[in-house]
């Protein structure tokens, strides 16, 4: 079972990602801060990380597992009109950047796509 890690600290969209996920088969950690998500990096296939968190940003949580677990793909989400560089975020190891509100499906498809290529 692949294991996906959501940084996010809205409790609303947080839960609707974790239903999405756990509903296709997927285990769920969900966390609301940076130092929350540090804590459960172990085993993680991939991670969909909130731009604007209480303790900094995703960039930085996508940074530090860049250098802890590289390989692990990232999906930065951001409220529409933020303005996070696309290769500022690429450059943290993020593979998608998505505007919140997310479409469900193309959230999904994209989950998929990344962790079948994870081993």
């Amino acid at each position: 079972m692949k294991r996906v890690l959501i940084v996010e600290d809205s409790l609303i969209v947080s839960k609707l990602l974790a239903s999405l996920l756990k509903a296709k088969g997927f285990e769920v950690k969900e966390c609301a801060t940076i130092s929350e998500a540090m804590e459960n990096l172990q085993n993680v296939d991939l991670a969909i990380l909130d731009y604007r968190l209480p303790d900094g940003t995703g960039l930085e949580v996508a940074e530090r597992i860049k250098r802890q677990h590289p390989g692990v793909p990232m999906f930065l989400l951001t409220a529409r009109g933020s303005s996070v560089p696309r290769e500022v975020a690429s450059k943290a190891g993020i593979k998608e950047y998505m505007e919140k509100p997310v479409e469900p499906e193309l959230l999904m498809e994209t989950v998929e796509q990344y962790c079948s290529q994870v081993q």
